[in-house]
């Protein structure tokens, strides 16, 4: 396969960009970090940073790579893509895995690990990201190897063993001898002990390693709290897949603060955390923050966490808008999928934040829960019409089909399908037509059906993707080969358990 590149420069992308850190410059091993999806959004993913930091203080010639806007030259210097004998993944979702195979096939490299083989000829293919940490066997029949879990702890590892010049096969089987590091073409047959590393956050790294105007959140220094979740919400993987909550201490964060150019440089925080209510000194860091004039953005919060300072904080930001996940307008239903308060609450947290200067609000919720009736459909309206009439504040319902993932309390449920959710969504838009203030957002159904197919993606499926890639479109077929066992007794071979037997 021939390599192909597009036109342009990254001039003005690299005008606007303001390092955080000092890195050392150069390297003696070019590296392709690639993110699979817009500039905007691979620079709005911290673990994105910190594997990009990492290969640098390892003396890394590491460049990156994004979907769009340029796909095949580096932003550091509009490197061909052709000049780097290691390509790196970065997947941080399932969506994410056939556009890196495609990614791949339409930059002269074919996606598929076994039609490689061995020879030297091609450039070696890895990955790491999110995604490990649920079900590395979606990228088996693309990548050579795949970091389990924490990359920035396989770091070292991966770049001493990279530099003793070994052959290709050789050095597949170096790699392997981590526990960390699965490699397909080694780790197929036999049983194995391999472990999904679930680093220390307590160390340097918890910042963003640049600022952007161009990033998702604009101009937003990113700043970790916490990894890992203590809250045990039946259909999310953090808790189960991500391990327990780990604490960045908040005189680290206030450090990180600081190191990065808190008088200038950039113009709020932005706090990664699964939830920042949890965080214990999440006060005196608000109070820091305000008292050098930055706002503060969260992902989402939730309704029995939000506080009035938290809000002021968001406002402070230049956001009118608060977010909260109810996941469904029934209190029962709620309990069921592990979070535990009520309507009244989410009314209550909305009234405070309408107060205090809010004009909108975007909620989430699911159709597909396991045991959802209509009425539970319906009581999805209701909170929200309620929630229009008692704040004042435009609500948008954003909905989304529950997806069952491996290693969850909820891995075993049915996925709810196509004409459920479809009957699920036309309710939904029946019942809250005509509220005045009230959008529907809904998510694609078909995008949920392949969410759910590469979620459950074994082996077979992964080589799906991968030749599918060079050929077509690979999502109708892939529906149809979603196997729970199988992939649970890939799992239980490879010593990473936690699936359905």
């Amino acid at each position: 396969m021939g390599f192909v590149t597009d036109w342009g420069s990254w001039s003005d992308y690299r005008a606007l960009e303001n390092p955080t850190v000092i890195l050392p410059k150069g390297g003696d091993m070019p590296c392709a970090l690639f993110y699979p999806a817009d500039y905007s959004i691979g620079m709005a993913n911290l673990g994105f940073h910190y594997i990009y930091r990492a290969l640098r203080e390892q003396g890394v010639a590491v460049e990156r790579f994004f979907a769009s806007p340029i796909r095949y030259r580096s932003v550091e210097k509009d490197t061909l893509l052709e000049r780097f004998p290691l390509i790196l993944g970065s997947v941080s979702y399932e969506a994410d895995v056939p556009l890196f195979a495609k990614w791949l096939a339409e930059g002269g490299i074919n996606p598929s690990r076994k039609a490689r083989g061995p020879s030297n000829r091609s450039p070696v293919i890895g990955a790491g990201g999110a995604v490990t940490y649920i079900n590395p066997l979606m990228l088996s029949g693309i990548c050579d190897f795949i970091v389990l879990g924490d990359g920035v702890a396989q770091a070292r590892y991966l770049v001493e063993t990279a530099r003793r010049g070994l052959p290709r096969e050789k050095a597949l089987a170096a790699l392997a001898e981590n526990r960390s590091i699965f490699v397909p073409s080694i780790h197929e047959a036999g049983r194995h002990l391999l472990d999904i590393s679930k680093g220390d956050i307590s160390g340097d790294y918890g910042r963003g390693t640049w600022t952007t105007p161009r990033a998702a959140f604009g101009n937003t220094l990113l700043l970790e709290l916490q990894r890992g979740c203590a809250r045990g919400c039946r259909f999310c993987t953090l808790p189960s897949c991500f391990g327990p909550a780990r604490v960045r201490g908040v005189s680290l964060v206030k450090r990180d603060m600081m190191e990065s150019g808190l008088e200038g440089g950039f113009a709020q925080i932005g706090l990664v955390t699964p939830e920042a209510g949890d965080y214990k000194d999440l006060d005196e860091l608000l109070e820091f923050a305000e008292r050098h004039g930055k706002g503060v953005s969260f992902a989402s919060l939730r309704a029995d966490g939000i506080t009035e300072r938290m809000m002021r904080a968001v406002l402070r930001a230049g956001r009118h808008s608060l977010t909260i996940a109810p996941e469904t307008g029934d209190d029962g239903l709620r309990e069921r999928c592990g979070k535990r308060f009520t309507n009244s609450r989410v009314i209550e947290a909305l009234k405070m934040a309408s107060q205090i200067g809010a004009k909108n609000a975007k909620l989430y919720f699911m159709t597909g829960l396991p045991g959802e009736t209509d009425e539970n459909i319906v009581s999805i309206s209701r909170l929200c019409a309620s929630a229009r009439n008692e704040t004042g504040l435009r609500i948008t319902a954003a909905v989304s089909p529950f997806v069952p993932k491996p290693r969850t309390p909820w891995a075993g449920e049915e996925f709810a399908g196509e004409e459920k959710l479809k009957r699920a969504h036309s309710l939904l838009s029946k019942t809250l037509r005509g509220v005045a203030g009230v959008k529907l957002q809904v998510a694609s159904i078909k995008e949920a059906c392949m969410e759910y197919a590469i979620s459950w993606a074994g082996a077979p499926a992964s080589d799906f993707i991968a030749e599918a890639a060079l050929n077509g479109n690979p999502y109708r077929a892939l529906k149809g080969m979603v196997d729970k066992r199988e992939v649970g007794s890939e799992f239980a071979r490879l010593g990473l358990g936690g699936f359905p037997q």
